[in-house]
This record gives structure tokens, C-alpha cells and sequence, in this order.
């Protein structure tokens, strides 16, 4: 990914783009992979910052440089040599009138006739409208595999050989410790070594789960992604969607070498649609257990953020998070609540929009192994353009759990209690659980069902404890209890839920296998478009 980023700088400097913008927090990094671009370019670098005014060579040219304005007059006569000008954090001095007039004359000279560049190196992205025809904005990637595997022995290399460190430099170890990092920038990889080193005084394959724990605390406090745990969860946890389960069983191999030689090409992510309380969140938690995946999950209504500019950098960098971790699963939980406003809104300034739109096209657009795993309850809410063949490869709908996949919700939920299934009637939870009781269309979720064998295990243990009976346990008559004192969703929200069945008839498949099993006359059947996975 780096050499793709410096090829590319490459060719716009030499083509004469006048100002090239580095959205990035790696400041160091980036100074020195400009350094090799000047030095493959024959060009020499001047850098500026607000502290030290222009530096060559690591000498101040001027103190007076300090100031923008002066800097920029010392500039344009010292860009008629071959010079890549790299101006730091300039964002907070292109706002007023005069410092925009001045930066965009220099960037047309440029343009026109000096052999020189100017490149901006910022961690945020703010552009005047009158520079955004002169600005070519890029980001530096994250390091790579490769390049975090540098970083690991060049940190290690510094501290082999002294007394009372112990330094494990094998390919195993190295290989181990640079998965566990990418994803970081090189700072971040270098604090988390150094951070193992003196909890363990030396580097071993040991320092990987230190490594994750550090990441994890990098991911969360962007704000944006949260590392979500999923060693406890398997598909084995989802009572019932089949169809969905054996969909996702089968693009798991696509992510190896043999598939890609084959032919195969990544997923790019599923949708599901449906109730609440059906499943679709543990659904991306078991899916990233079983693909042995990192799950991050993104939240777009902190996206948003009050700084003009600042909501677009912020999407910019969850998303390179989400590429430089890959492969990976992304998962967007409601997404309708964020997307929902989409063109209908001036009122944000088009900011909306535009987050939408970069979403899209990286969606459509990626080129590293992420599996978008998105869900949503209210379809009405979703913008079309997201709906569409291209962003993700199957919509799946998830509706009310059938009778088979209520039996085995029960089982699931009984068994982690550790309890003996065999002591309860399964057949009369399920009854009770399902239309037979409610009514047409009327089915317990399984949320509705775990809350309601909790409930019954509350009510056990009261009596036992106010009887000082020590044998009382969890019966079949408590879960029932709880689901009679139960008003199910499906019924305070019957209308809707028949609205989300008759679009997914049309344009979703069905995540579970259709019922087969009647109770008392009631034919609970899955709804969807069926289609043999």
C-alpha cells in the first residue's frame, strides 16, 4: 500500500500538480517518506512549521519565517530551485482572505513555471473553497504487513544485546507480533513494544495479546470504532437462519490464497433486515468467532462531528482503520438511523451527503478484504442507492423465529444456564412462545424468549430462597409465567412488522429455512424469497 502511495505522489509531482494534501497523524512517517520521494525526484525538501519557520537541510532559514506570510514571500523565490515545500499543520492559517490569496497565487506559479511542489501535511481536513481547484487530497495509508514487520525489527534491533533483556526476533515471533499491529501507525506499534519491554523486559510471541490489548484501546479512543470482543460467540449460539448461517459458512473459504487463484473474489458484506430482538446483532459477533476475524463496529452517528470538515476526516479514518486491519468484518448496527435523513436536509450543510456518498464508493470501491456486515430494522428509512446490487453481495431477512428455531432458542439459552433440557417441555414453551397463544403473525423474538426464561429464573430462586427450599429450581411453569406477563413486539407492532414481510417477499431472502412444523392448526412459515444456499 505505501509503495502504491508513493508512485502515486510520484506522478503528480512530477505532472506539476501544484499543492498536494496528506491527510495523516503520522507527521515523522510522512516526513520521511517524502524524504525518499525528494531524493528519487532529485528535488530538496524545505519544511515549515509554525515553531521553527522554514528548514533546510535542519537549519532555519529565517526566524522571521515563522510568520505565514513572510514564509510564504521567501517561498516563491526559493521554489525556483527544484523544492518539495512541506508545510505543517497549516489548516489554522488558511482563513483569512489574504493567506488564501497568497498560498493559492504561490500554487499557480507553481503550476505555470517553478519546479517545486507544495505538499500539506495535516491530521484534518480543511480546504477554503477558493484552493479546493488546486488541492489534491491523499492519504497516507497505514503501514502494511510488510512495513509493520520493518518497524518490529528496527525497534527490536536497538535492544538486543543489552543485559536483562531478552529479544525473540525469529520470523515466527516477528510474523505473530506484526498481525497483532497492523493497523496502527508506526508511533503507536513502537509505544505498544515499548510498553511489553518494560512490563517483560524483553519481545516474545507473548507480547501479542498485550499488543491486542493496547489496539483495542488505540481503536476506541478514535470514538468512531469499537473492537468488539466475540471470543465467547459461534454460529452454533443462533437458534435457527439456517439459510443465512450456510451463506456465510461458504464465504469463509473465499478469503483463501486457493480462492483467490481460483478466481473468487472477496465478499463485500451482507445485509439483514428484520425485527428487533431476532438475532442480527449476534449474528455479526459469531460470524467474525467464526471466520476468525477482528470485528469493528462503526459507528456513523459519531461520524458527525461540530468542526466544518472534521465529520469527513473522521469517516476517512475509520475507514482506513477498518482496510489496514483487513482482512476484517465492519459491522454498522441500525444503519438506517444514521442514513435516514439522506437528501432530505439542507440543514447540516450537505455534510450528510457527503459522508453517505464516501461510504458508497468505498463500499463499491475497496480493495482490501472487509466484509461489510450491516443491519437495520426499518427499511422505509434506508436510502435506495444502498439497496442496490454492487454495495452488498445478499439482503437476508430475518424475521420472527419459527417453531424449529424457538425450540432451538430454548435449548441454547437452558443449556448455557447449565440445565438439564429433558426437564422441560420444550413443546409447551414453544406453544406458548408462538402464534397457537398470540395470534396470526404473532411470535416471541428470541430476545422476548431469553428475557422470559431470566425472568423465570428470577422467580425460581425468590421462592427458594423465601422457602429455604434448596432443591427449588427453574421449571417449566416459571418460563411460562414470564411469557404470560410478556406483550410481545410482534404484537405492539404488528403493522409495521407486515410492512417489513411484504418488502422482503420482493427483495430480501429469507435467513430461515421455511417452517415445517403446525401448531394446533397454525402453519408458522418463514417469510422471504427462497433460494437453496
Amino acid at each position: 500500500m505505501l509503495q502504491d502511495f508513493i508512485k502515486e505522489v510520484e506522478y503528480l509531482i512530477r505532472a506539476r500538480y501544484s499543492i498536494l494534501y496528506i491527510f495523516t497523524a503520522e507527521e515523522e512517517r510522512a516526513l520521511d517518506v517524502f524524504q525518499g520521494i525528494s531524493t528519487n525526484l532529485n528535488k530538496r525538501i524545505i519544511t515549515w512549521t509554525v515553531t521553527k519557520g522554514l528548514v533546510l537541510n535542519g537549519e532555519e532559514l529565517d526566524p522571521k519565517s515563522t510568520d505565514f506570510r513572510i514564509a510564504l514571500e521567501q517561498a516563491e523565490d526559493l521554489a525556483k530551485e527544484p523544492t518539495l515545500f512541506i508545510w505543517c499543520d497549516l489548516h489554522p492559517y488558511l482563513r483569512d482572505a489574504n493567506s488564501i490569496r497568497r498560498f493559492r497565487e504561490f500554487a499557480q506559479k507553481i503550476r505555470t513555471g517553478y519546479p517545486s511542489n507544495a505538499i500539506v501535511i495535516s491530521p484534518t481536513i480543511e480546504i477554503p473553497i477558493e484552493l479546493q481547484k488546486e488541492i489534491t487530497i491523499l492519504d497516507l495509508p497505514l503501514p502494511d504487513l510488510e512495513e509493520v514487520k520493518q518497524i518490529i525489527l528496527s525497534f527490536t534491533d536497538a535492544y538486543k544485546g543489552h543485559p536483562g533483556i531478552k529479544i525473540d526476533q525469529s520470523p515466527a515471533v516477528i510474523e505473530a507480533l506484526a498481525r497483532a499491529a497492523v493497523g496502527l501507525s508506526q508511533s503507536e506499534v513502537e509505544n505498544c513494544l515499548a510498553k511489553a519491554l518494560v512490563k517483560n523486559r524483553g519481545i516474545s510471541e507473548d507480547d501479542v495479546s498485550t499488543i491486542l490489548e493496547e489496539k483495542k484501546q488505540i481503536v476506541r479512543k478514535s470514538g468512531i470504532l469499537e473492537y468488539i470482543s466475540t471470543e465467547s460467540q459461534s454460529l452454533d449460539q443462533i437458534g435457527g437462519l439456517e439459510n443465512l448461517k450456510r451463506w456465510l459458512i461458504k464465504r469463509k473459504s473465499s478469503y483463501l490464497v486457493e480462492a483467490r487463484e481460483f478466481g473468487i473474489q472477496w465478499p463485500k458484506g451482507v445485509m439483514l433486515v428484520g425485527v428487533p430482538g431476532c438475532g442480527k446483532s449476534l449474528c455479526a459477533k459469531s460470524v467474525a468467532a467464526a471466520w476468525q476475524m477482528p470485528l469493528l463496529r462503526l459507528d456513523l452517528g459519531r461520524v458527525f462531528a461540530g468542526i466544518v470538515g472534521s465529520s469527513e476526516a473522521n469517516m476517512r479514518s475509520a475507514l482506513m482503520m477498518c482496510e489496514a486491519v483487513s482482512p476484517s468484518i465492519v459491522w454498522i448496527d441500525e444503519i438506517e438511523k444514521a442514513l435516514s435523513g439522506i437528501g432530505h436536509s439542507a440543514s447540516d450543510g450537505g455534510i450528510a451527503t457527503r459522508i453517505f456518498g464516501t461510504l458508497l464508493t468505498w463500499m463499491q470501491e475497496k480493495k482490501s478484504p472487509v466484509f461489510v456486515f450491516a443491519t437495520a430494522n426499518k427499511i422505509e428509512q434506508l436510502p435506495a442507492e444502498l439497496l442496490r446490487k454492487g454495495r452488498f453481495d445478499e439482503i437476508f431477512f430475518v424475521d420472527l423465529p419459527t417453531a424449529e428455531e424457538r425450540t432451538e432458542i430454548f435449548k441454547i439459552h437452558l443449556e448455557r444456564l447449565k440445565r438439564n433440557v429433558n426437564n422441560y417441555d420444550l413443546n409447551q414453551l414453544v406453544e406458548m412462545s408462538g402464534e397457537a397463544e398470540w395470534g396470526d403473525g404473532i411470535r416471541l423474538t428470541g430476545a422476548e424468549i431469553e428475557y422470559s426464561i431470566h425472568e423465570g429464573l428470577i422467580e425460581a430462586f425468590s421462592q427458594r430462597t423465601a422457602s429455604e427450599n434448596i432443591s427449588r429450581d427453574l421449571t417449566t411453569d416459571d418460563i411460562l409465567l414470564a411469557m404470560k406477563r410478556t406483550v410481545p413486539l410482534a404484537k405492539s407492532r404488528h403493522d409495521e412488522i407486515e410492512r417489513i414481510r411484504s418488502w422482503a417477499n420482493e427483495f430480501a431472502i429469507r435467513a430461515s429455512q421455511a417452517s415445517t412444523v403446525t401448531v394446533k392448526g397454525t402453519r408458522e412459515a418463514a417469510v422471504g424469497r427462497s433460494i437453496d444456499f
